[in-house]
């Protein structure tokens, strides 16, 4: 039985040591269109296969693109719905007038954003929208503009690191130490 207990062992310390180490990635979402002065993109279908920081699994998520002159952010569903969304977009996403857009709670992003053109975000699981938009000092004054989006694109960059929660380690490592306890009283 000793052999099936070191083995154990062994098993849950990997679990353990990758638990802390974690898992990266990044994604490149190549050739974004860019809006118009004072037109805002958002999208119509939500993101809800994120999910979220907490006790079993912490994601941290940078996102950054290569455009200064445009922020995005990301929404909630009880906002998105709040919005005054036109007919005007495609399949994927929806013309909004950017002066309503930038008065509305962000989860992260957004037109505080656009200087710096990253933010970071902790997801916590809710489903969610993306906004784009134009520079703030774009001309709009309160009507939509004519077109809505250059064919003109951007580049977006989102790197994620998904790691062990602290009650997936903090329950890795009691079951680590009592087998190790085990394990070496073994007789």
């Amino acid at each position: 039985m000793s052999p099936v207990k070191a083995i154990l062992t062994g098993v849950v310390g990997i679990l353990l040591l990758a638990s802390l180490i974690g898992y990266s990635g990044e994604n490149v979402i190549d050739g974004v269109p860019k809006p118009v002065a004072g037109a805002c993109g958002v999208t119509k279908e939500s993101f809800s296969d994120v999910p979220g920081s907490g006790a079993f699994l912490d994601i941290d998520v940078d996102v950054s693109w290569t455009e200064d002159s445009v922020w995005v952010g990301v929404i909630s569903i009880e906002t998105y719905d709040s919005l005054d969304t036109t007919d005007v977009g495609n399949d994927d996403g929806q013309i909004v007038e950017c002066s309503k857009v930038e008065k509305v709670d962000f989860l992260a992003g957004g037109p505080d954003s656009e200087d710096d053109s990253e933010f970071s975000w902790e997801p916590d699981g809710d489903e969610f929208h993306i906004v784009i938009g134009t520079s703030s000092s774009s001309p709009g004054g309160g009507i939509l503009p004519a077109g809505d989006f250059q064919t003109s694109g951007f580049d977006v960059t989102v790197d994620y690191h998904a790691s062990g929660g602290w009650g997936t380690i903090v329950i890795l490592f009691i079951i680590e130490v009592g087998l190790i306890y085990i394990t070496a009283n073994d007789k």
